[in-house]
């Protein structure tokens, strides 16, 4: 039970929120009229009147008391009154016109005090953040509907579940407004296990940048990416539409309309545009953009703002929670464990790096689950596989140095063929850019090795040094 003592409009709207939650709450007033007014609306309601035989025991057994008077004068004459009862007290809570009385509160034992002023000026500031994104809404909705044709969302070159998740996205708010989407990347999408269940479930076809006819196309959108550098659009093409939450030079940074905000994840930005744009947000596409945020946020650790935590909120309300558990830990394939029990055998530790060179594989999936199995070790600070599938050679690494990008040590290294996070990346890359020996060749594995292991560990700074 909570007890009131004085009522006015922020009281009565307190007590009817609390009612709500199904919350006992009873008033304490000391006029009599306001008193019989609340009890009109089914509230309790007690006289208070601590000169008289008041019922002490209604004080005691309450789990807080909420001081709610608009006048500081009668919220301290309160205080003055409770002290004098001599008993012990449930945490108080005051709300007061301006935090200039805020110490004078604290000292008499008020546990939590709230200047109106204060709250106001937050609740003016969130408002106006929701007229923000109102405004960047409005803006993109009126430039798909003065268009015509088919729009190509273009994701970063390996694109991981927050990519996948605003392609999506973007994808289902274009299409309400009458302009069709495909998506694309120029890497791969293997460099998260989460990412084929993703592109199941949202039944995203994910098309190949480089062998697309881009002429057939009228609009081009950057998601989770905003210069062509990471996303290998061609630069003869001007985005019509960039939205990203990575930080970069205004300078790199051209297209016709952008939103460029720092947030945790670009999925936080693409729930807003849906909510804004009053476009449904299905338990399936809900899921994936609370999972978007959740791996770029490395589980609201890393560069996690309050805009992330309250979309992140909004969307578990909406999601299918089986659905995203199913996301958050992918099975592994009987494939898997037979790679995994492989790696085991053929990995190796050199300088804090445990690398496994797995030879041919057929699910490129299993690589990325055996990078993160593998940064597990005790004593292990990155972890580096890769193998042969196809005609390319897939890499996935991660790492615990936070002093570490590994998306741009990969990048570096495998230009227009890698990328990623500090923490995680992946790769792509064709075998004729690494090695011109034969898979079938003995010394295939060996020249392999060179091209991946030493790069990396050299670019790390961890390569052995030759014995003279």
């Amino acid at each position: 039970m909570y007890l009131l003592f004085g009522a006015g409009d922020v009281g009565l709207e307190v007590a009817e929120r609390l009612r709500r939650m199904d919350k006992e709450v009873t008033f304490l007033l000391r006029d009599p009229r306001e008193a019989e007014l609340l009890s009109g609306r089914g509230f309790k309601v007690e006289l208070w009147d601590p000169s008289s035989d008041f019922p002490l025991q209604l004080l005691q057994r309450a789990e807080g008391l909420l001081l709610v008077a608009q006048d500081p004068r009668e919220a301290w004459r309160t205080l003055g009154e409770l002290e004098g009862l001599g008993i012990s007290l449930p945490p108080l809570l005051a709300l007061i016109p301006d935090e200039l009385f805020e110490l004078d509160f604290r000292s008499r034992g008020v546990r939590v005090i709230l200047p109106l002023s204060q709250l106001a000026a937050d609740r003016l500031v969130a408002a106006l953040g929701e007229l923000e994104s109102a405004r960047r809404e409005r803006e993109l909705r009126e430039l798909l509907l003065s268009k015509r044709g088919r729009m190509l969302v273009v994701t970063q070159l390996n694109p991981d579940p927050d990519a996948l998740a605003s392609a999506a996205a973007l994808k289902r708010y274009a299409k309400a407004f009458g302009v069709e989407a495909d998506v694309a990347c120029a890497g791969e999408v293997s460099g998260y296990p989460q990412n084929r269940m993703m592109r199941s479930m949202l039944e995203l076809q994910l098309l190949d940048l480089k062998e697309l006819d881009l002429e057939r196309y009228s609009l081009y959108a950057l998601v989770d990416v905003s210069t062509r550098s990471h996303s290998a659009l061609p630069e003869r093409i001007l985005p019509t539409v960039i939205i990203d939450h990575h930080s970069v030079p205004a300078s790199e940074v051209v297209g016709v309309f952008k939103d460029i905000r720092i947030t945790g994840a670009t999925s936080t930005l693409m729930a807003e545009y849906l909510w804004q744009g009053g476009v449904e947000i299905d338990p399936a596409l809900a899921a994936a953009l609370a999972l978007g945020i959740v791996t770029d946020t490395f589980y609201f650790t890393r560069g996690t703002t309050p805009l992330d935590l309250e979309v992140f909120r909004r969307l578990l309300e909406r999601a299918d929670l089986e659905l995203l558990r199913a996301l958050h830990s992918p099975l592994l394939s009987a494939e898997a464990f037979d790679l995994l029990a492989r790696s085991l055998r053929r990995a190796r530790l050199v300088g804090g790096c445990y690398a496994v060179n797995l030879g041919e594989v057929e699910d490129p999936d299993c690589i990325p689950q055996i990078a993160d199995f593998l940064l597990q070790r005790e004593g292990v600070f990155h972890s580096l596989v890769y193998g042969l599938h196809g005609e390319r050679v897939r890499i996935s690494a991660r790492t615990k140095d936070k002093s570490l990008h590994l998306g741009q040590v990969l990048r570096e290294l495998f230009p227009g063929f890698a990328g990623g996070h500090a923490s995680m990346a992946a790769g792509s890359v064709p075998l004729r850019q690494l090695t011109s020996v034969s898979p079938q060749s003995p010394h295939f594995r060996a020249s392999l090795d060179r091209a991946v292991l030493n790069r990396f560990l050299a670019k790390l700074g961890l390569l052995p040094r030759r014995k003279r």
